[in-house]
């Protein structure tokens, strides 16, 4: 109802809006709506948030089942389920909730490997902490391994014990 009134209200304004999600859509970018001054106070102590809103974005294929496949395998070879980084386990922490929550991580990412066959010795169990940090952009990086993650925890360890 709300935009309907808007529409009558305005009909320039929303035929420029539309006009600006279908270039947004048709070229990838959705930057050509402008910022609504109303968003954020000018303070900054409030946002506006909970709208619903329509994106569009491009992903890498993933298959779901290969998750439980690892879990699975490393069950029946009587390993822990348990981040590769951190030792985190889900498990231990949460009780029967956190039985075999975790997530999995490509060690060699699919932007760079692109369309390949994935074997479970290609992925880790990493915690929600240690996966962010895999991906996290951090001194020029966009990803690292959990190798890497567990050299930075060990420095980071080292550093805190030195000082």
């Amino acid at each position: 109802m709300i935009v309907i009134k808007d529409f009558i209200d305005d009909e320039s304004r929303m035929l420029r809006s539309a006009q600006a999600i279908r270039d947004g859509i048709g070229s990838g970018e959705l930057s050509k709506i402008r910022e609504q001054p109303d968003e954020i106070a000018e303070d900054g102590t409030t946002a506006r948030e909970g709208r619903l809103l329509a994106r569009w974005a491009l992903s890498r294929e993933r298959n779901p089942k290969l998750r439980s496949s690892k879990i699975k395998a490393a069950r029946k070879l009587g390993l822990p389920i348990q981040c590769e980084v951190c030792d985190f386990n889900f498990g231990q922490t949460y009780g029967e909730m956190g039985d075999d929550f975790i997530e999995v991580h490509h060690v060699l990412p699919l932007h760079i490997s692109g369309p390949c066959e994935t074997r479970l010795a290609d992925l880790a169990f990493l915690c929600s902490n240690c996966h962010r940090m895999c991906h996290r952009s951090y001194r020029g990086e966009s990803w690292r391994t959990p190798a890497a993650v567990r050299v930075e925890i060990a420095e980071a360890l080292k550093a805190a014990e030195d000082t």
